[in-house]
């Protein structure tokens, strides 16, 4: 069934950069009514100038559990009814998989992990009281990744972040269903956008990513689209480039062949390193 987005009330975490960025442009332009949160709140004051009308905004660090409380309670509020949640905000970090330590991997959990996992404990208890709207009583959306479905070298942790994501998506799809409240989990590939960057920053490394090579990295307007696609009519999966769809399918039915290939790509970038792991 597919949903109308004019007046549809859509909370979008993560949203002063990249794909919730230009989530948050692809839904305004189509009518919906925005609930954006993100911790820099200049970019989400200056987004909320240009876009005028139907738009809100509210700090919130998503690693800190009472803000998730607060945004979904300031959503609600203001819009009487939340029909999709956008768990978009997320950490990188690029680092060998056996030297992060865990302070670090906490760090990324909290945002990656339980920052979605929070938010959703705080609006499924307001969705299941919303009356059904074109179908359903709510969205939640979940921003994770196509490594998600294949661990890759030197994105361990992210990678095992991205995968917790998927299993939590997959468990509320399935206990959510009976109750009209759609679960969608999103897996772009790498994209062009300011996050990988920061991630590199953060972790004084820079990598050759799968897909920067090849010009196969994906703008954070045509993952957006998709998902914009994905929110009129939910779906289980959002795949923004569908051969990854295929590519993990394959390498998870032959892990031999997935370990060859991920070697290849762990040994070029330790070349082009100058030598093994940081």
């Amino acid at each position: 069934m597919k949903r109308t987005l004019t007046d549809m009330a859509v909370v979008i975490t993560g949203a002063s950069s990249g794909i919730g960025e230009a989530l948050t442009r692809q839904l305004h332009r189509q009518g919906a009514r925005l609930f954006l949160a993100a911790r820099r709140v200049d970019r989400l004051e200056s987004l909320k100038r240009e876009l005028g009308s139907r738009v809100e905004i509210l700090r919130c660090d998503v690693a800190i559990e009472a803000d998730c409380q607060h945004l979904i309670d300031a959503a609600y509020a203001t819009f009487g009814r939340i029909d999709t949640l956008v768990c978009n905000a997320g950490s990188g970090l690029v680092r060998d998989a056996a030297k992060t330590d865990r302070a670090t991997f906490r760090q990324i959990m909290e945002v990656n992990l339980f920052g979605t996992s929070d938010c959703i404990r705080a609006a499924v208890p307001r969705m299941r009281e919303q009356t059904i709207r074109e179908g359903l009583r709510g969205q939640l959306m979940i921003v994770s990744s196509a490594a998600a479905r294949r661990g890759l070298p030197y994105l361990g942790a992210y990678s095992a972040t991205k995968s917790a994501q998927l299993q939590y998506a997959e468990a509320l799809r399935v206990e959510l269903v009976d109750e009209k409240i759609a679960v969608t989990s999103v897996h772009p590939i790498g994209t062009r956008s300011e996050f990988m960057q920061r991630a590199e920053a953060t972790s004084g490394e820079k990598i050759d990513v799968p897909g920067r090579r090849g010009g196969l990295e994906q703008t954070s307007e045509r993952v957006a689209e998709i998902m914009a696609r994905a929110v009129a009519r939910p779906r289980r999966e959002c795949w923004p480039f569908l051969p990854a769809w295929w590519g993990t399918s394959l390498l998870t039915a032959f892990p031999a062949w997935a370990d060859w290939m991920m070697l290849r790509m762990r040994r070029r970038i330790d070349a082009e390193r100058g030598g093994g792991g940081s």
